[in-house]
């Protein structure tokens, strides 16, 4: 069954999910991620002399009195930095199906936004239809309340137009530096289209959200007259579906995700799957994953 937004949980109902990275950033804004460099605090990484670290405030007197060579040892830390974190969702006409956006996806972004802000990173918005959608996207920030005002922004969103043109946009606007970037979308586009908007990624680490709805993949009925509308060109048609032709669109479904993993794969991207409803156990497995 489709989320719809009255099923949606609250901001108050919201519990922040950890995440790990799969590297070390860098920067000067501390956080909650082991960082790349050295530090006087943050994660224990090794003792080494003190004339290859001269800060004698980092002393460790007990593996010092134990160097045979009586040689004074320091302890050197990894710093904790922040990242920025980002959600880019397509807002296209064929994410206007159901109530998606308005429910699990709203419910993600608000998670999303939750989880960066208490772990002292800062979280974007990007909503992508034939552009930015600047109605429905959010600057960089980590202020409180701010997983609010994310769903309160795809709540009232409006999918429409067609193409991912508003996906690239938001590519070119991401921070510089290397950044935690959910891409959200149906994916309902050319393999070639998506290749281009993951090198548009390139710099970024990628987390593929793909939104998929039951309705479409599962639910059809083996026999009966169903209208099929294209909701990004508006064309319509009706269809006698039968078993046989039931059976041609599930495995239709079925090799399209197989080639959607294979690609994402293939770029050493790991993605979600946000069907029907956030199942925020998964959700939480797969960030501490990294």
């Amino acid at each position: 069954m489709t989320a719809t937004p009255r099923d949606t949980p609250t901001a108050d109902d919201l519990r922040p999910l950890p995440y790990r990275l799969r590297w070390r950033p860098e920067g000067i804004f501390p956080g909650a991620h082991p960082g790349r460099g050295e530090g006087a605090e943050g994660e224990f990484r090794r003792h080494v002399s003190l004339l290859r670290q001269p800060d004698p405030r980092r002393i460790d007197l007990r593996v010092s009195l134990r160097d045979p060579y009586g040689e004074l040892h320091v302890r050197q830390f990894a710093p904790r930095r922040a990242v920025p974190v980002a959600m880019l969702v397509d807002l296209s006409g064929s994410m206007r199906f159901g109530a998606a956006v308005a429910g699990p996806v709203a419910e993600l972004g608000a998670l999303l936004a939750l989880s960066a802000v208490r772990s002292g990173d800062n979280f974007a918005l990007f909503g992508c239809d034939d552009g930015v959608n600047e109605a429905a996207s959010l600057p960089l920030s980590r202020r409180r309340g701010l997983e609010a005002e994310v769903r309160e922004r795809l709540m009232a969103a409006q999918p429409r137009g067609a193409g991912a043109a508003g996906l690239f946009e938001a590519a070119g606007r991401l921070p510089a530096r290397r950044s935690l970037v959910f891409l959200l979308s149906d994916f309902l586009m050319s393999a070639g289209e998506i290749e281009r908007l993951l090198d548009a990624l390139w710099r970024h680490d990628v987390v593929p959200v793909v939104l998929r709805d039951g309705a479409l993949e599962e639910d059809l009925p083996r026999w009966g007259l169903i209208e099929l509308g294209d909701l990004e060109s508006g064309a319509a048609r009706l269809v006698f579906m039968r078993p046989a032709l039931r059976a041609r669109w599930l495995r239709a479904a079925r090799e399209r995700q197989a080639a959607l993993a294979a690609l994402f794969a293939r770029r050493g991207l790991r993605r979600v799957t946000l069907k029907d409803a956030l199942d925020t156990d998964a959700l939480a497995l797969r960030l501490m994953e990294g």
